[in-house]
Formats: structure tokens, C-alpha cells, sequence
């Protein structure tokens, strides 16, 4: 099934407590569905932004730098690089930026949770009260990308409560084995949303997790933020030599920074949106590149 545009939000709040995206970026999404978000304010435009991913119609290329002159947009190259100022419109630059607040907002109103006082504490939201079964479930919010030593003594202050706490996260939490032990032994249960958002909606399954004293999300459910392959790394390497580019030519024909290829060759992963930019000017679909392929024209190095 499809990612949902509010998938997409929950993943970008599992990075940052206050992301912002540009429009471009949404346009994969149906147009009713990114919407309905802005709709119920989870996203409200924002100021403009002042450097962008250079328009795929340009072709390759690095990151521009916004500017305006006499009324007109132009992106332009970095001061480390150089190209011809090329014409941007208001959509190129139009952003949005993620309402936390609003997101609560519907949380509470998709769930029946009784409205509280919003404080945030380094990314720690408190909802509201949740009743299920007769039992009252404090209803915390987590969001960014905190130290799991930060979340466990957050722990602490949700078990101070007489009700049960309950941590709700955008994603499934990474729990090392000797973490585990220490969240099966609270009272604290831990309930990742973008599994409950693939609808557009927020409505939790409290019936099952509302009477569980821990939910441990493992691991392996989370959506991986990264792609690559070690057949990827080797492709890359071909077609570099090929088309006889250094790394510094390969990575603005590709939308990427030097260091992001650097890490790449290393470890054989990068980001999915990066990935998959790269593949696609190279002229291949982001599935061709995991399993090694080349573009038309390229001939696979034979292995000796």
C-alpha cells in the first residue's frame, strides 16, 4: 500500500520536532489527500524558502540558492560552484511547515482524548487523558530523534503519574536487548502511529494496546529510512568510470553532496530521497540501481 501524505509527516516528526517540506516534495501524494492536511492546519505554508534541490526540468546539478530580483525568482549556485541563474516560480519555493499542534489536535479528535494543557519538554508533548475500559491512560507525545537515555528518563516522569502512561511515537522506537527489559518492566506502553495513519486517520487500536502493560514496536517494523546495496556502490563506481566524472562531477549530476557520496561508498546507504534522485539521473529507477544494473549503453565490468 501506498506511503499516505500523513505517513510522510509522521516520518519527517521522527527526525525533527518541527520539519518543514517543500510543496514539490508532496506532489507525489494525491492532491485531495495533502489537502485534507492542510484542511485541518497539520500543514500551514510557511516563509518561502531560500535554497532548494535544483527543479528536476534543469537537469543535473547541485543545490540552488533562492534570490529575487525586480520581482523575479532565479536560483543560483552555491559559492563553491557555478552555473547560469535559472528561472524558479512561487511553487518551487513554497514550503510548509508541520503544526504539532494541530496534529494533537486531530489526535484528540480522532481518539476521544480529553483536551489537556500542551507543554512540550525536548520533544516530549503531553496529550491529554485517554479512558478505555474504565482505566484513565496518560497520553504523551514524543517526537525528533532523542537519546534513548533521554527517553528512558522521561520514563521516569510518566511512571510518577497514577494512571498508566502511554508514549505515543511517530515511528517504531529502536530498543536495543538491554534496553528491553527496562520498558517490559514499567507500566509504560509504547504505541508508534504511522502503522494507524495509512487512511489519513489517527484512530488508535486502544482496545488491543489499552489493556496491554507494554507495547514493544520492534525494530524491524520501521519503515527504513535508507536504501542502498553493495551491487549500488558498484554500479555508481562503473558509471563513474565510464563517463570518466570524479566524485565532485558525479555528485552535482546527481543532487548530491561529495560527503553524502563519500558515506556511501563506505557504508552502502544513503537517504531514500537522495537514492533515489541519484538513480533517476542516472538514468535508472532506484530499484535497477539496488540490484546493479547500468544504463543502456554501459557495459557491466566483467569479474575476473
Amino acid at each position: 500500500m501506498p506511503e499516505s501524505p500523513l505517513q510522510y509527516v509522521l516520518r519527517l516528526l521522527a527526525e525533527d520536532e518541527a520539519p518543514v517540506v517543500l510543496a514539490a516534495e508532496l506532489a507525489q501524494f494525491p492532491a485531495t489527500e495533502v489537502a485534507r492536511l492542510l484542511e485541518v492546519g497539520v500543514l500551514k505554508e510557511t516563509v518561502a524558502a531560500d535554497e532548494i534541490g535544483r527543479p528536476a526540468r534543469f537537469g543535473a546539478g547541485g543545490p540552488l540558492l533562492v534570490r529575487r530580483v525586480g520581482g523575479a525568482i532565479y536560483g543560483v549556485a552555491g559559492t563553491d560552484d557555478y552555473c547560469r541563474p535559472v528561472s524558479l516560480t512561487d511553487y518551487d519555493i513554497r514550503q510548509y511547515a508541520v503544526s504539532v499542534g494541530a496534529l494533537i489536535h486531530k489526535l484528540r479528535a480522532d481518539n476521544e482524548i480529553t483536551a489537556a494543557r500542551q507543554a512540550m519538554d525536548s520533544g516530549l508533548v503531553y496529550v491529554g487523558v485517554k479512558v478505555v475500559a474504565g482505566r484513565s491512560l496518560q497520553v504523551h507525545l514524543l517526537l525528533g530523534q532523542p537519546e534513548l537515555d533521554t527517553v528512558l528518563g522521561r520514563l521516569m516522569r510518566l511512571e510518577s503519574s497514577n494512571d498508566a502512561p502511554v508514549l505515543l511515537t511517530p515511528l517504531a522506537l529502536p530498543l536495543r536487548t538491554e534496553h528491553e527489559r527496562l520498558f517490559r518492566d514499567s507500566a509504560l506502553q509504547i504505541l508508534p502511529l504511522y502503522p494507524f495513519a495509512a487512511s489519513g486517520k489517527l484512530t488508535l487500536d486502544w482496545l488491543t494496546h489499552g489493556r496491554q502493560s507494554a507495547v514493544l514496536s520492534q525494530p524491524e517494523t520501521r519503515r527504513k529510512r535508507t536504501s542502498g546495496s553493495q551491487e549500488a556502490v558498484a554500479a555508481v563506481k562503473s558509471y563513474m568510470a565510464a563517463r570518466v566524472l570524479n566524485q565532485a562531477e558525479f555528485s552535482i549530476q546527481a543532487g548530491i553532496t561529495e560527503q553524502t557520496l563519500r558515506n556511501f561508498f563506505e557504508s552502502g546507504e544513503m537517504q531514500r530521497s537522495n537514492f533515489k534522485t541519484m538513480a533517476e539521473r542516472m538514468g535508472l529507477t532506484p530499484e535497477a540501481l539496488l540490484r546493479g544494473e547500468l544504463p543502456a549503453g554501459i557495459k557491466t565490468p566483467r569479474r575476473r
